[in-house]
């Protein structure tokens, strides 16, 4: 198991962080944070960590990600796989995604985000391996204490 802190908070082990778990052929990823929003971010950057070595790199390029869930478990799966789809199209490398929008519109989640990275052509030594898509298997979205959210699936590698 791999784990990457990105921020902590005094001494607040649990304020933000994702991690990679190995799953037999598959992945899994998991982030937490203090909110659904931050958890789901850690997540897709346990997931882009898998496709690409961004250490040092600035984007150059962003795409836009819209998607919509009948749950926070559902929402995940789309978020993520809206990433690897977009990300595909434009033959970009994402390594950053910042959340702008996450709200439960008449009983649906609706989730806006910007994901920036880098054309893979211009970087293909930093290209790491494959995401076919995020699964249901194992997907998890909860708040675990007050001011913890965590979040995570499998990936299909």
């Amino acid at each position: 198991m791999e784990m990457f802190e990105t921020e902590k908070s005094g001494n607040d082990m649990y304020a933000r962080g994702h991690e990679t778990v190995e799953h037999g052929a598959d992945m899994g990823i998991k982030g937490r944070g203090r909110s659904a929003e931050e958890a789901f971010e850690e997540t897709a950057v346990a997931m882009m960590e898998l496709l690409t070595d961004s250490r040092g790199l600035v984007p150059e390029r962003s795409i836009c990600i819209d998607c919509k869930g009948d749950d926070l478990s559902g929402l995940l799966i789309e978020f993520l796989n809206s990433i690897l789809l977009k990300s595909d199209l434009e033959e970009l490398a994402v390594f950053e995604v910042t959340i702008t929008r996450m709200d439960r519109i008449e009983g649906e989640w609706v989730l806006e985000a910007s994901a920036g990275g880098m054309p893979r052509k211009g970087i293909p030594e930093r290209l790491l391996s494959e995401v076919k898509a995020a699964t249901y298997c194992g997907v998890s979205v909860e708040q675990v204490a007050p001011g913890r959210w965590e979040a995570g699936c499998v990936v299909d590698m």
